[in-house]
């Protein structure tokens, strides 16, 4: 029959063994949601980026709508001040030529300006969601790193857990040879 002080000196062993298994499959656990949490934050910072080209194309689409639609008004507003000189009977040259040309000239300034506000824009925007994705991937990074120690960290800890338990079933070994 078993001793009493060998029974104690084998539970102690299976605890040790059964808390090193958990340590390291906790760390095995932790790595692996650390990396789920890494693969999200890189798929973010990519639907980020995407999402940012498709505004900035909109936006510079909507500017080019805009452009267009004012050379449309300077061209009817054009139309209108040559039929206002014709009907008053002044001819278009001289000083009416010149109210003209400097219509159509602001009127395509102004066209330029809308085009470039829209490429501006667009800029920005790509700008932020490039800085965002940055920091997403950057997250994604500091989560694997994360994940590796906690792996590294479930093996640490469980070795660490199985060195105690057998230093507490030698320590129990030793009472036990002492006391025979």
């Amino acid at each position: 029959m078993y001793e009493v002080a060998t029974i104690a000196m084998g539970v102690t062993a299976l605890s040790a063994a059964g808390s090193a298994y958990y340590s390291y499959e906790s760390g095995q656990k932790n790595k692996e949601t650390y990396e789920e949490n890494a693969s999200i934050a890189e798929k973010d910072a990519a639907l980020r980026e995407q999402i940012a080209a498709q505004d900035a194309l909109a936006i510079k689409e909507k500017a080019g709508y805009d452009e267009d639609t004012h050379r449309q008004r300077i061209r009817t507003m054009l139309s209108r001040q040559r039929s206002m000189y014709g009907k008053s009977g002044v001819a278009t040259e001289g000083s009416p030529l010149l109210v003209m040309q400097e219509t159509a000239d602001q009127g395509e300034m102004d066209a330029l300006a809308i085009r470039y506000g829209g490429d501006v824009e667009a800029a920005r925007v790509k700008s932020g969601a490039s800085a965002d994705a940055s920091r997403a991937r950057s997250e994604a990074n500091l989560l694997r790193i994360q994940g590796r120690t906690a792996g590294r960290l479930g093996y640490i800890q469980a070795g660490s857990t199985l060195l105690q338990g057998a230093g507490q079933a030698m320590t129990k070994k030793n009472y036990q040879t002492q006391r025979t």
